[in-house]
Order: structure tokens, then sequence, then C-alpha cells
């Protein structure tokens, strides 16, 4: 099985990395996005990328930012993504669920 590396950024980079430019993609499925989803987010989930991602996201060069609930379809999207010839695609480092345990209660 092929390895692919995948550049991880950390919950606390994430809305300095989106106000940078960043796009930041949920790839869960939209119900899930309906329920609840970082502010900034677009969702596209991962059984969709290869076809909605060269509509939705046209810059192949800007940076992209994956994340689902805890990890393992952020990776996927990921690597589909970069085989579509996205160039600056990262997930977040442990999905949602790290996210919100790093902020809950502040």
């Amino acid at each position: 099985m092929e390895q692919v590396i995948t550049k991880k950024v950390e919950p606390e980079e994430v809305h300095e990395r989106v106000a940078a430019g960043a796009v930041l993609v949920d790839v869960r499925e939209h119900d899930y996005y309906s329920r609840f989803h970082l502010p900034e987010a677009i969702n596209i989930s991962v059984r969709a990328i290869n076809l909605q991602a060269p509509d939705v996201l046209t810059d192949r060069d800007q940076e992209i930012i994956c994340y689902c609930n805890g990890g393992t379809r952020g990776p996927r999207a990921a690597k589909a993504l970069m085989e579509l010839g996205y160039r600056n695609v990262a997930v977040l480092d442990g999905g949602l669920r790290r996210y919100m345990s790093m902020f809950e209660g502040k």
C-alpha cells in the first residue's frame, strides 16, 4: 500500500491559516456538517471530493485544510485532492474531536 505523507495543521493554527487565505473543508457527510461545523468551513464530503472539488476549489495552489470527526476521513480526502492535482493540502490533526477538546471551556 502506498504511503501518502500529509501535512498536519494543529487546532490552534486553523483560524490564523484561514485568515491568511486557507480554505477549511469539512469532509463529513452533509447531515453532520449541518448539525455542527467550524464557522469558516465549507462542506465537501469525502465521497464527493472527486466530483465537487474541481468546481468549488478552483485554485490548486491555495492551502486547503481538510477535517472530519476523528482524523480518518480527512487524510483520505487530502489524498484524493492531491491526486486531483492540489498542491497545498493539509489535515486538521486529530480532527474535530481534538479541536473541540482543546477549546472546550475557553
